[in-house]
């Protein structure tokens, strides 16, 4: 009875210093992640107020580090909260389809930026802007992913042609090598689980790398209860590894340097598990590697590899798996597409000026459609 009463009263109500601005939907860590984004949106297009999609009260709903007003609406309130805050432009981050019934009910401009999923029903888009090709059915521009904005890549680095040579036999019989570089606790049990995977389709060889050098030889005694054939790179002593190897442990920085020119498929490790290894996705996609990420979530805050990563994740650069089978399927499917560096680099060099230009390109038309209106910062007039 309570809860339902609450529900009533939070419906019936929006803070009055939440009304007459822009409306940008979308849940907590999405609006979280796009901070500094959202601070320059209301700076060039007007002011916003942010609705949180995922909660049921106002006073859950604050973002950190936005002085901005926020508002709880979740889609079976948004319906009767969204029109009473009579949005001058209403604005949808990520999936849109719970929310047709609210936006349907609106007569004010609605914009989807970085759309993906379903189209809602019955909803008429001023402006439909997507991360990525294939993200949702509706007609989009791709622009890249604004929330991210621009991202840096290292310098093309020169390709170590004489420690990939090593692997002759498995390049030429065709057998893809797995890299998962820097690695941290619980990390490289989720790699043997994607190797022990991908070689129910393929043989294949993995490059293990360790970020912690006093988890070296703890790891390495592990990895021998999987009864995986491994070759420790600082014993290795033939000029080719053999062909029945499955691990090829690597324990010193240079050597791991060099590994990011002979991997297929780079499996980055601050992804695979929780861990507070930073994961560096810009070295194996300048080596024209592609990258599966694993499930453990970055940290919602403006560094450069967490920009990186998120741009990579939303605008599909990158693939992503929840659980080992997951990311194992995603290491077949790119072996099935073929593997061309040079296409790759190719194609990270338009992804990347895309990318540069993605927060640029949704500022561009919003002020287009709405007109600039950054006087109208503090709000509606008393």
């Amino acid at each position: 009875m309570f809860s339902r009463l609450s529900a009533w009263i939070t419906a019936r109500s929006v803070p009055r210093d939440a009304r007459e601005r822009i409306v940008v939907l979308g849940p907590h860590t999405t609006l979280a992640a796009a901070a500094d984004w959202l601070q320059e949106l209301a700076a060039t297009t007007g002011a916003v107020t942010l609705g949180v999609t995922d909660a049921r009260q106002d006073n859950a709903a604050t973002v950190p580090g936005l002085e901005m007003p926020t508002v709880a609406l979740p889609p079976d309130l948004a319906p009767e909260r969204l029109p009473r805050l009579q949005p001058r432009a209403v604005l949808v981050i990520g999936a849109a389809g719970a929310l047709g019934p609210a936006l349907a009910r609106l007569d004010t401009p609605r914009i989807w930026v970085n759309a993906a999923g379903a189209a809602p029903t019955g909803v008429d888009w001023a402006l439909v802007l997507a991360a990525r090709s294939g993200a949702t059915e509706a007609p989009a521009e791709v622009i890249g992913d604004p929330i991210a904005g621009a991202v840096t890549l290292p310098e093309l680095p020169t390709r170590d042609t004489d420690f990939c040579e090593r692997f002759r036999e498995y390049h030429e019989k065709g057998w893809p090598i797995l890299l998962a570089p820097n690695t941290g606790p619980g990390e490289e049990a989720f790699a043997f689980a994607v190797l022990f995977a991908v070689l129910q389709k393929t043989a294949a060889i993995l490059l293990l790398a360790p970020a912690d050098p006093a988890r070296h030889e703890p790891v390495y005694r592990d990895a021998i209860k999987y009864s995986l054939p491994i070759i420790r790179h600082n014993r290795f002593m033939t000029s080719f590894v053999p062909r029945k190897n499955r691990v090829y442990y690597i324990e010193d920085p240079e050597t791991l340097q060099a590994a990011y020119s002979c991997a297929d498929i780079t499996l980055p490790g601050g992804t695979l598990a929780a861990s507070e290894t930073p994961p560096d996705l810009g070295l194996p996609l300048a080596h024209g590697s592609a990258v599966i990420c694993g499930p453990a979530a970055h940290e919602p805050h403006p560094d450069a590899a967490t920009r990186l990563r998120m741009a990579a994740e939303h605008t599909g650069l990158v693939a992503h798996g929840e659980d080992p089978e997951q990311v194992a399927r995603e290491v077949l499917a790119r072996l099935s597409e073929g593997v061309d560096r040079e296409a790759r680099c190719r194609a990270l060099a338009g992804w990347q000026a895309r990318q540069i230009d993605a927060r640029a390109s949704v500022q561009t038309r919003l002020q287009a459609l709405l007109g600039a209106t950054g006087k109208s910062q503090t709000g509606p007039s008393r």
